[in-house]
């Protein structure tokens, strides 16, 4: 199972929450020990790079979105570790960059080191190497390099069985959060990718992707034959019960329903 992390569902109060870090270890946990293999794709790093920045009174206006991105790795990192060491599980990293999917020994290496550690004791966590490469800079730029796409091309390579992107929201919704009539797709058709209107398909505001970022990603994972959802990361045991083939959040399927 790839599980991917918005930077936003990191979130509580306008700063990374470590229940929340805590709260996914113990779930990914519990589904490792029913034989699961996990590969998490978190995003974050910016955030922690701008809180930890901010605690030693230093401006992080200074630094673009990549130098960032590499401040802040370590601090997201630490943050996971300490969230999964009480359950005895190791942390391994992925720090990719597009060009690895145009690289055939390196899209290959990734494959069996991938299932390796994705499996009993290990979780591998995959990010975008976002100062590795300028290019990375100038599609975070157009709202392109973000870890939906990272988390589907994982998931695609390791011939997963299901994918789930959490976010704050909850799934997709047919309108803007709190408006009256605002509901939740229970199910989107994802044969063709649906498309969300204006007021309701825009950027993550604490991100690069967002909704219509995961509904074109998770769709992708559909027609690949995975079980694909779009869930909020504060549902009660939401990786939990997807494990165990429950409806959460909004499933891809060959029917939109509301």
């Amino acid at each position: 199972m790839v599980i991917k992390v918005g930077t936003g569902g990191l979130r509580s109060n306008g700063c990374q929450s470590d229940s929340v870090f805590f709260a996914i270890a113990g779930q990914i946990a519990a589904i490792k020990k029913e034989g699961w293999e996990v590969v998490l794709v978190s995003s974050g790093a910016v955030d922690a790079a701008k809180e930890w920045l901010t605690l030693l009174g230093r401006d992080f206006s200074l630094f673009d979105a990549g130098e960032l991105s590499s401040i802040g790795t370590s601090e997201l990192l630490g943050k996971w570790k300490s969230a999964f060491l009480p359950h005895g599980l190791v942390i391994a990293t992925g720090w990719l960059t597009h060009s690895v999917w145009n690289q055939c020994n390196q899209r290959e290496n990734l494959r069996i080191s991938g299932g390796t550690l994705s499996g009993p004791g290990t979780v591998l966590i995959v990010n975008e190497n976002d100062l590795l490469s300028r290019s990375e800079l100038k599609k975070m730029k157009r709202g392109e390099g973000d870890n939906d796409y990272m988390a589907r091309r994982v998931a695609c390579l390791l011939n997963a069985d299901a994918i789930i992107f959490l976010t704050e929201s909850g799934g997709i919704l047919n309108g803007k959060p709190g408006e009256e009539g605002t509901r939740l797709y229970r199910e989107l058709d994802g044969r063709r990718t649906f498309r969300l209107g204006s007021k309701n398909g825009g950027k993550s505001n604490t991100g690069t992707g967002g909704p219509q970022s995961k509904i074109n990603q998770a769709s992708i994972c559909f027609r690949r034959g995975m079980r694909a959802t779009i869930a909020g990361i504060h549902e009660e045991s939401v990786v939990i019960r997807f494990a165990h083939e429950a409806l959460v959040g909004t499933t891809i399927s060959n029917r939109t329903l509301l």
